[in-house]
């Protein structure tokens, strides 16, 4: 094994055992602050300049990078340090064991593997320079609402590329889904069960919109699109009613909407809408959306771009993969794009062990993307 293999294992094990669970998706989450921290230490012991963006409190970004030839340049690796939460884990999610080629825990692969592999990359470049300036960013919040990647779009900082690190198995993507989430509210009028029709059952209103979004979800599935999958609704949560003797007078959903490349969180949001209204005159039902969303834009498709050329050669040259593919879950290349970055996805690590309570990442697969990651440093 490498040294630079070696390294890279170290690292990925230290940032495992480091709890980094999101704030706002578990009371419990520590956050990411601590790994943050660790990666300060890093970059000191490795003589990388770098510099702590803040975003929210108690929670900030790591920038480090090495200087281009061509100052005016840049090229940015971005990895989220923040994972989901561990409920369920048979083992301890947070031990980082290495075994049978693999290492085990949270954030393994969801993406710790990518961001070891980014920093061992940017250190080990010693002497040779590369064209452009390389920034590598460890990026909070991206399992939630993606703040950390949209405070770097945010900075004032171009960027002529970027490589966004998330378990792709060494493929390439260039382009994936966005999503807008959202709640839809039928309001009715509570009365005893004993009289049901002295009140307005806010569940059985409720039942007419989610069947008519359901259809909408059918017509969706038509909506041919290059690389990835047609765009899709799902109701994800309901709740409603108070107790068991009173009709229920309100009732929420959630909405999930998942966006292809080319379609706008407004528009979907306006579709819905439209659908609603026609409840409103049809039904009589009092049905509106409570905003404002989150939104998730899908990024344009980076097939056209350098930095998916460049990284195509090295995926070629390395893993044997480099073919350009359409992925249906979303990235940090969401906000990215927003600042008009073109964004390739490439990582180790398979998306269906992401999130999961058996969490692991393939140190070939981790060795090689050190690997290609280089030679996109130094090619681009």
């Amino acid at each position: 094994m490498s040294s630079l293999s070696t390294d890279t294992i170290t690292l990925l094990q230290d940032l495992v055992k480091i709890e980094s669970v999101n704030p706002s998706l578990s009371s419990k989450g520590g956050g990411e602050q601590r790994v943050a921290e660790y990666l300060e230490r890093f970059c000191k012991d490795r003589n990388l300049p770098y510099e702590l963006q803040h975003v929210a409190e108690g929670r900030s970004n790591l920038l480090t990078w090495v200087p281009g030839k061509d100052l005016n340049r840049r090229l940015l690796f971005v990895a989220h340090m923040d994972t989901v939460p561990t409920d369920n884990w048979a083992s301890d999610p947070f031990s980082g064991e290495e075994k049978d080629g693999r290492v085990y825990g949270r954030g393994s692969c969801d993406t710790k593997g990518s961001l070891s592999a980014m920093l061992i990359a940017l250190s080990s470049l010693g002497d040779r320079q590369p064209n452009a300036t390389v920034v590598v960013a460890a990026s909070i919040d991206e399992e939630y609402r993606k703040i950390g990647a949209r405070s770097i779009a945010l900075s004032g900082t171009s960027y002529d590329g970027a490589v966004v690190g998330e378990p792709t198995e060494l493929e390439l993507v260039v382009a994936h889904k966005g999503s807008v989430r959202w709640q839809i509210e039928v309001q009715g009028i509570p009365a005893h069960t004993s009289k049901p029709h002295l009140g307005v059952n806010a569940i059985t209103g409720m039942a007419k919109v989610i069947l008519a979004l359901n259809e909408h979800g059918q017509d969706l599935a038509s909506r041919k699109q290059p690389l990835v999958s047609p765009p899709t609704l799902t109701v994800s949560l309901i709740e409603g009613g108070l107790e068991l003797t009173t009709v229920p007078p309100s009732c929420r959903i959630w909405v999930d909407r998942r966006l292809v490349p080319g379609e706008r969180p407004d528009q979907a949001l306006q579709e819905v809408e439209n659908i609603l209204q026609a409840l409103r005159e049809r039904e009589n039902i009092s049905v509106r959306s409570l905003l404002p969303a989150l939104e998730d834009p899908a990024p344009d498709s980076a097939e056209s771009s350098k930095i998916a050329a460049v990284a195509a050669q090295a995926c070629a040259e390395v893993a044997g993969t480099g073919n350009y593919i359409g992925v249906p879950y979303g990235t940090d290349a969401s906000q990215l794009s927003l600042a008009g970055i073109p964004c390739i996805v490439l990582g180790p690590g398979s998306i269906d062990r992401a999130h999961t309570n058996n969490e692991y990442v393939e140190l070939d697969q981790l060795a090689k993307s050190v690997e290609i990651y280089r030679k996109i440093m130094l090619s681009y």
